[in-house]
């Protein structure tokens, strides 16, 4: 006899989009509200206004304060949080199964009904700015927001999901409230739901609790940023050099982002990764360097990370552009390429032991015009990838006169030790200042309509939390 699907899918009569997967096998449930958002449908002179939001939803609304939002979780033994990326954001919620009710309507509540109240405004302001400053403190975090200010200087990707100093300090709580009404509207919102639930009954909670949210349409902003490949020095009174360089990648929806998946794995994704082992484990050059490919809607990013001394970034460089070389044309051998499949199958697998990581999965048909797989369709074009598709990719990704490069550095000679580098020449800035994400404010339209005008442990290297996506609790 056939099994019955456990997806579900359907629209409420208001517009708001609903995924669910159901499996019986946990005593949890995920659920999570997605929205269009992020710097990419930011005005420039508003950086950080999504991010802001995300924080003021948990401030309160008519019917509770934040107090009460953070005690009818815990009383519950529940799970909230939010985060916000470049082109989203989610709020979501883990709780029991007999708790859904509960989460679905303190989640319905905060994303209609946030009040932003003035004097809570201006206090998480203050928390905003602080955690601007704590991230410019971080180099091996902020190195990588300004690798993307450096590869997209005048797009919206390039720019910061914090925001900075300047535009955070100057939001004006009318305009974040009416940038918040005109994107909490039920076109822009998909519930996913993955657990031990009941689709149906879901449904009935949500039309319940979301009858009343905004109506309005929202639409999606199509971008395909321009790169430029150059080098931007910082220096600042530091111990380590902070190296990354990048290039444009795989979208979501292109083909090739199963091959660029096993490509990073096997060039720099892992501890048996090809930069690990010449950088880190055969010369103790790195204490964290590692590869990482994001993919976006309409583009992505392939890059390389790696902290070493001055003394050694010379020799750093020379491994990296050896590496680029040596993978570039001739691909990966064979076992390389069995050894990424197995390893990306099993990270896969042990993924979808997590409900929350099964709700972010339904998301993509939302966010990126990309069905949601289950788990078998997810891993076939993997297992699928040949080694004439790895050196094409290759070939198109890792190009080293195409690479964009970013360094925060201990004062010192670094010019000379980029000139003697094998790195291609390239247009370079020197700053002698404290790196920081800066606004940018060209020419280019608003990004979608307004009213008013994303830790790695020490032996495995991951993909950062930033650029893509900045959560704000823990």
């Amino acid at each position: 006899m056939k099994q019955p699907s456990p997806y579900f899918s359907t629209t409420l009569d208001n517009g708001v989009q609903v995924m669910a997967e159901s499996f019986p096998t946990v005593q949890s449930v995920s659920i999570g509200f997605f929205f269009k958002s992020g710097v990419l449908y930011e005005n420039p002179r508003q950086l950080g206004v999504s991010h802001f939001i995300e924080h003021m939803l948990f401030k309160g609304t008519t019917k509770r304060t934040a107090k009460d939002i953070a005690r009818q979780f815990d009383r519950i033994g529940g799970y909230l949080n939010a985060f916000t990326a470049k082109d989203y954001c989610c709020f979501y919620a883990r709780v029991v199964r007999d708790k859904l009710p509960v989460a679905v309507e303190i989640l319905a509540d905060m994303v209609r009904d946030s009040q932003f109240d003035p004097s809570e405004f201006e206090r998480e302001r203050r928390v905003i700015l602080e955690e601007i400053k704590m991230y410019e403190d971080s180099p091996d975090e902020i190195i990588h927001e300004l690798l993307g200010q450096n590869l997209w200087r005048n797009a919206s990707l390039g720019r910061p999901i914090l925001g900075t100093s300047q535009t955070v300090g100057a939001l004006d709580r009318d305009e974040v409230t009416d940038i918040y009404h005109s994107q909490f509207t039920t076109g822009n919102l998909l519930v996913c739901a993955a657990g031990n639930l009941d689709g149906h009954a879901l449904v009935r909670l949500l039309e319940k609790h979301l009858k009343n949210q905004r109506p309005g349409s929202f639409p999606t902003r199509r971008f395909r940023p321009v790169p430029t490949f150059e080098t931007t020095v910082y220096q600042k009174d530091i111990e380590q050099v902070h190296l990354t360089l990048g290039t444009p990648a795989m979208s979501y929806g292109d083909p090739d982002r199963y091959a660029v998946t096993l490509l990073n794995t096997a060039f720099g994704g892992g501890m048996s990764s090809r930069l690990f082992q010449e950088i880190r484990e055969k010369r103790g050059l790195a204490y964290a360097v590692y590869s990482y490919h994001t993919s976006f809607r309409d583009t992505g990013l392939f890059s390389i990370y790696a902290g070493t001394s001055l003394e050694h970034l010379g020799r750093v460089l020379e491994l990296i552009h050896f590496e680029l070389e040596r993978t570039r044309d001739k691909g990966l051998t064979r076992v390389e390429l069995a050894e990424a499949k197995e390893q990306l199958k099993g990270n896969l697998l042990i993924a979808l032991e997590s409900t929350t990581n099964r709700m972010n999965r339904l998301a993509t048909g939302f966010l990126y015009d990309v069905a949601p797989l289950t788990p078998e369709e997810t891993i076939r074009p993997f297992l699928g990838v040949t080694a004439d598709q790895i050196r094409a990719v290759a070939a198109r990704l890792l190009d080293e006169r195409r690479l964009a490069m970013t360094i925060i550095s201990p004062r010192g000679d670094v010019a000379r030790i980029l000139d003697r580098c094998p790195f291609t020449a390239r247009p370079r800035t020197l700053n002698v200042t404290t790196p920081k994400v800066v606004p940018a404010v060209h020419g280019e339209p608003p990004a979608g309509p307004s009213p008013v005008e994303k830790r790695r442990t020490a032996r495995k290297p991951a993909a950062p939390a930033g650029p893509a996506t900045r959560k704000s609790r823990k």
